[in-house]
């Protein structure tokens, strides 16, 4: 019986508390508050400045040897029958390290 009291109690505590937050809260209905926010882009009208695709290529670029760190700690807390996967890691990093050094993409130029 108790169990319930606190049930019944805490589902109109709840139904209170979300109908005075739906009174009281501010309904603006802008263009601004109904659209879709979108990488901090304007959605609606002309776009004032383009996107940088090589800003986007850098943020790819962290995130994949982001991911490769990870990696590297699994394999510091592994046993020594790892180093042969170790060693193909270092050299895929390397190898991925250079060919954005040949292909320019390291260079931060707007």
């Amino acid at each position: 019986l108790v169990l319930i009291m606190v049930l019944l109690f805490t589902l109109v505590l709840l139904l209170a508390f979300y109908v005075i937050n739906f009174v009281l809260s501010i309904k603006d209905m802008g263009k601004n508050k109904i659209s879709a926010f979108e990488c901090g882009f304007v959605s609606v009208g002309e776009i004032q400045n383009s996107f940088s695709i090589h800003f986007f290529i850098m943020m790819l670029m962290f995130v994949i040897f982001d991911l490769e760190i990870v990696m590297f700690l699994g394999i510091l807390v592994s046993d020594l029958s790892s180093y042969v996967s170790f060693l193909l890691m270092i050299f895929f990093i390397l190898g991925g390290f250079y060919m954005e050094w040949w292909y320019g993409k390291l260079v931060w130029v707007i």
